[in-house]
């Protein structure tokens, strides 16, 4: 029997989290065995997920390999201030009419202070786990979808010292998103993210979206 190719999927997203992100990826993983491919999903082990739906978890295939580590979570600190608001935010609701200032601040800190996203705390960790990871069990390549963009940071990373076939997905645009210019994003900070963008872009062997216009 011909062995399987060996796939390592890296998302944020993952049972119990809800929403239509997730059951995107949750469906790759649970048929691509039918096409000789054997995905190893890596996500983190304690996310703030705006949306929960417990039930995906059921659709999980049982002999899925799932790598998972802590991570720090600024939207659990975001939270003491509003809760509300902060779920908000990390869901790309933001409220473009009469902000308060704790939406105001909570959104120029998010856009100047944390980039790519909110996450960009747990790329060198992730990187140093699955770079560890890979020296054991190599696979045959790479997927990383986001966002949070993040997970394509550290994509880029893996590629640069595996050089393993990585694909880049994109769920939603980065810079060209349309909440992007609601995050109140200096000059600096915009240049930061067009050149992690730009470093994606270059690098990625295939870059795929979920729709023709983004």
């Amino acid at each position: 029997m011909k062995k399987p190719k060996q796939l390592l999927i890296i998302t944020y997203y993952w049972p119990p989290s809800g929403g239509a992100g997730v059951q995107r990826w949750l469906k790759f993983v649970k048929y691509l065995p039918e096409y000789g491919v054997e995905p190893i999903v890596y996500c983190p082990e304690n996310p703030s997920y705006p949306i929960l739906d417990k039930y995906l978890e059921n659709e999980i295939p049982e002999e899925i390999k799932i790598l998972k580590q802590p991570i720090f979570e600024p939207y659990q600190w975001a939270s003491i201030f509003s809760k509300n608001k902060t779920k908000k935010i990390a869901s790309g609701l933001i409220n473009i009419h009469k902000q308060s200032f704790t939406e105001k601040l909570l959104l120029y800190i998010r856009g100047n202070f944390f980039i790519p996203d909110a996450r960009c705390l747990w790329v060198k960790p992730v990187f140093k786990k699955l770079s560890a990871y890979l020296e054991d069990n190599p696979v045959d390549a790479i997927i990383t979808t986001g966002p949070p963009h993040s997970v394509n940071r550290i994509g880029y990373f893996l590629k640069n010292k595996f050089n393993l076939p990585w694909i880049a997905d994109f769920q939603d645009p980065w810079t060209q998103v349309d909440y992007y210019q609601y995050f109140k994003i200096s000059s600096w900070a915009h240049k930061r993210h067009r050149k992690m963008e730009n470093q994606v872009f270059d690098n990625a062997d295939l870059i795929t979206i979920v729709s023709d216009s983004w």
